[in-house]
């Protein structure tokens, strides 16, 4: 890839509701359940600018039968940009996010 995309942080995950008995009652509560991707999002930055968010791509499923969400920060040409999707949505990283071609 001809531009390099240093990745400062991402997370891949949801927020899940699971259900506790606490004291004979059904206590929900909400968990996280996500993981930092930031080395395997910058592995695949070495191969393409262009990654599909889902649980092939992000090392696996970090919350089981819920849609999970993306995040990101990037920095190239010595300007960082925020990214943000959920599962199965593709992004270009070369392509900042609300800023016109």
């Amino acid at each position: 890839m001809a531009d390099r995309v240093t990745v400062v942080f991402a997370v891949y995950g949801a927020l899940k509701v699971e259900t506790f008995a606490e004291e004979g009652h059904a206590v929900d509560r909400l968990m996280t359940k996500s993981k930092d991707v930031t080395r395997v999002l910058q592995t695949l930055l070495e191969k393409s600018s262009v990654v599909e968010i889902n649980n092939a791509n992000m090392g696996g499923d970090p919350a089981d039968d819920v849609e999970k969400h993306f995040a990101a920060i990037v920095e190239y040409n010595n300007v960082r940009h925020p990214y943000a999707c959920q599962e199965g949505q593709t992004i270009d990283f070369l392509k900042p996010i609300g800023v016109p071609p």
